[in-house]
C-alpha cells in the first residue's frame, strides 16, 4: 500500500535530530512563502552602471587569460607511481 507523502515525510522528519528538523520545517515553509509570491520584477540598469559591470567582467575574464609560468605534477606522480625517493 503506498503511503501519502505527508506520512513518509513524518517518518523521515522522526529520525531526524530536533535542529535538523527544525532547519527541515523551516525551509518548507520558505518555498510555500515563494510559491505564493509572483516573481520579483527585473530592474532597468542605467547605460553607467551596465557599463561598470561589463568593465569588471572583462576584468575579471583577462585575469583568467594571464600566462603563468607551466605547471606539471610529472615528477611528483613518477615518484609516487615509482615508490622510490628521487633526489632533486
Amino acid at each position: 500500500m503506498a503511503t501519502h507523502p505527508e506520512e513518509r515525510l513524518q517518518a523521515v522528519l522522526a529520525q531526524l535530530p530536533p535542529h535538523a528538523q527544525t532547519e527541515v520545517l523551516d525551509f518548507a515553509e520558505f518555498l510555500a512563502q515563494r510559491q505564493g509570491k509572483t516573481p520579483p520584477q527585473a530592474t532597468c540598469l542605467s547605460e553607467v552602471e551596465h557599463a561598470r559591470i561589463v568593465a569588471v567582467l572583462d576584468a575579471v575574464a583577462a585575469l583568467s587569460q594571464e600566462g603563468g609560468l607551466p605547471v606539471s605534477n610529472r615528477d611528483h606522480d613518477v615518484y609516487l607511481q615509482a615508490g622510490t625517493c628521487r633526489e632533486g
